[in-house]
C-alpha cells in the first residue's frame, strides 16, 4: 500500500480528494494536515485517517502527498515534500508563477519522485474519447470554451484566490489550454483579451493549426460548461460538456495512474513538467492581455 498524506481540508478535499483516496485500492489515506486543525480532524475522522499537527508530521507518516490548498501554498509545500522524497499528487495550477512551478519540478527531478497533475477532465472517458478521435487526422482549427460560476457568491469553489482579478486564468486556464494543446499541438504564439469578465485567447500552433479559447468563472447558471471542437482533415470532432461526469470513474482512473506512476509502470504525461508548461501558457496569456500584443509562450 502507498501511504498518502492529504494537505488541505476545504471543499475540494471533502468533495473529491479525500473520498477518492480513502476508497481506492493500493493506497491508504493515512494522515491529514490543514491550517485549521478542526477541519483536518473532521476529514480524518470521516475517512479513518489521523489528523496531524504539522506538515513535518505528515511527511514523516506517508509515502506520497496529495494537495488541496491554494496554488501558492501548494508550490511551497510541494518543494519540501519532494525534497523529503515524497511523491506528489498536485492540483492545478501548480503555483501562481512560472518560477514557483519550476521550483517544484526541479525539486521533484532532483529527488526522483513521481508527480501527477489532477487535471480532472483529462481523466474522463468523454475527453479521452474526443482526443483519440481528433488524433487520427491533422487539425486545422480547435475551439475550447469553459463558462462556469465557480467564483460567484454561494459556490463552494469561491475561495479567496478565485475571487481575485484575472483568477479565471489560473483556475480555468489549465483545463482549457491543456485541452487546446492536446488537440492542436504546442502553441507557438497567442493573443488574448478580457471583456465583461470573459477571457478570450487566439492561438497559432507549431503545426499550423489555429485555435480559440474562451473562459469565464462568473457566468451564472447551473454547473460548469466545458466544450471543445476540432476541425480536422478527417472532419469535425465535437466534445459535448462532460459535466457532470461520474466521479467514481474519474477518481479510480486518477489513483490507478498515480499508483502505476509511483511504481514505475507508467510514464505519466500529466506530470509536473506538463504543469510548468501550462504555467507558461497562463503567464503568456496574462502578458498578452496586459500588452495587447502577440506573445510566444
Amino acid at each position: 500500500m502507498i501511504r498518502i498524506g492529504l494537505v488541505g481540508a476545504g471543499p475540494w478535499a471533502n468533495m473529491f480528494t479525500a473520498p477518492m483516496l480513502a476508497a481506492a485500492p493500493d493506497v491508504s489515506l493515512d494522515v491529514v494536515w490543514a491550517r485549521r486543525a478542526e477541519a483536518a480532524a473532521a476529514v480524518a475522522d470521516r475517512h479513518g485517517a489521523t489528523a496531524v499537527g504539522s506538515f513535518e508530521d505528515l511527511l514523516s507518516a506517508c509515502d506520497a502527498v496529495a494537495f488541496t490548498v491554494p496554488p501558492d501554498v501548494q508550490a511551497e509545500l510541494a518543494v519540501a515534500a519532494a525534497r523529503a522524497g515524497r511523491h506528489l499528487l498536485l492540483e492545478k495550477p501548480v503555483g501562481f508563477t512560472v518560477a514557483a512551478a519550476e521550483a517544484v519540478a526541479t525539486a521533484a527531478d532532483a529527488a526522483g519522485v513521481a508527480t501527477q497533475l489532477m487535471l480532472t477532465y483529462r481523466y474522463t472517458a468523454q475527453v479521452r474519447t474526443f482526443l483519440a478521435r481528433a488524433a487520427g487526422a491533422r487539425p486545422g482549427y480547435v475551439r475550447v470554451a469553459y463558462f462556469g460560476g465557480g467564483a460567484l457568491d454561494g459556490s463552494p469553489f469561491a475561495t479567496p484566490w478565485r475571487r481575485e482579478a484575472q483568477a479565471v486564468l489560473p483556475d480555468l486556464g489549465p483545463h482549457t489550454l491543456d485541452l487546446l494543446e492536446a488537440t492542436a499541438g504546442p502553441v507557438a504564439e497567442l493573443r488574448a483579451a478580457e471583456a465583461g469578465e470573459v477571457v478570450t485567447v487566439t492561438t497559432v500552433h507549431e503545426g499550423g493549426a489555429r485555435g480559440h479559447v474562451a473562459i469565464s468563472g462568473t457566468t451564472p447558471g447551473p454547473g460548469g460548461v466545458l466544450e471543445a471542437e476540432a476541425v480536422t482533415t478527417a472532419g469535425r470532432v465535437h466534445l459535448a460538456d462532460p459535466t457532470p461526469y461520474e466521479p467514481g470513474d474519474v477518481q479510480r482512473t486518477i489513483v490507478e495512474e498515480f499508483v502505476r506512476t509511483v511504481r514505475g509502470a507508467r510514464r505519466q504525461p500529466l506530470d509536473i513538467h506538463h504543469g510548468v508548461r501550462l504555467q507558461r501558457l497562463i503567464a503568456a496569456t496574462a502578458t498578452a492581455i496586459r500588452t495587447g500584443e502577440a506573445v510566444r509562450p
